[in-house]
């Protein structure tokens, strides 16, 4: 009996954006001519991601130039506080070259649970779900040619971010920036510390 090979070619064509997206570190400086739609469908896609409690905790921001600006001279002030002004500078230049910027928030919970610290609560479960929906997007604009970095950094995390980007940072919190684009080049595929067998357990 021959089976359906639909169903390999769909696993293919998965797996393989699974196994192709990379952190991409530098970009063309221009934004491709479909970004806009593709941003949409990323985000559309982001909204697909698990979520137990169906709280739908996850928030966009896609930020224009006037936003951008304000985020990277704020994290150049931050760095030049603590490692001169010349790495400032040096910071704030590398930023501003980044050419596509979202920044995705998680509403705060209001569960009266233990918070993080807390397994079964609705702010844990909100976090993940919010950490599986930006795998989503990130996945969504590498099957379309714009790569992406998922960042972290202090700057994220200061009040006067939730200020230039435009949400109320009592009731959300940033869970990262994303930068796209054109990637310039892609980098080869990262060294695995461990192989399939060492954290793969089968258990009767």
């Amino acid at each position: 009996m021959r089976l359906n090979s639909r169903p390999q070619t769909r696993f293919r064509e998965v797996h393989g954006n699974i196994l192709t997206r990379r952190t991409i570190n530098e970009f063309e400086p221009q934004l491709p001519s479909h970004w806009e739609r593709a941003v949409e469908r990323a985000v559309e896609a982001a909204m697909y991601a698990p979520n137990h409690k169906r709280s739908e905790p996850w928030r966009f921001y896609l930020l224009g130039s006037r936003s951008i600006e304000k985020v990277c001279k704020l994290n150049a002030e931050m760095v030049a506080s603590k490692k001169g002004e010349a790495a400032g500078e040096k910071k704030l230049k590398r930023w501003l070259q980044m050419p596509g910027w979202i920044v995705i928030t998680c509403n705060k919970s209001e569960d009266g649970g233990g918070g993080m610290e807390d397994p079964m609560s609705l702010a844990r479960e909100d976090y993940a779900a919010c950490c599986c929906a930006v795998q989503n997007l990130c996945l969504s604009l590498n099957s379309q040619g714009i790569g992406t970095k998922w960042t972290t950094g202090a700057v994220n995390f200061d009040e006067r971010f939730a200020e230039a980007v435009g949400f109320d940072n009592g009731k959300e919190y940033t869970v990262g920036t994303i930068w796209f684009g054109v990637p310039a080049q892609r980098p080869s595929p990262p060294g695995k510390k461990r192989s399939l067998e060492d954290v793969l357990t089968r258990v009767d």
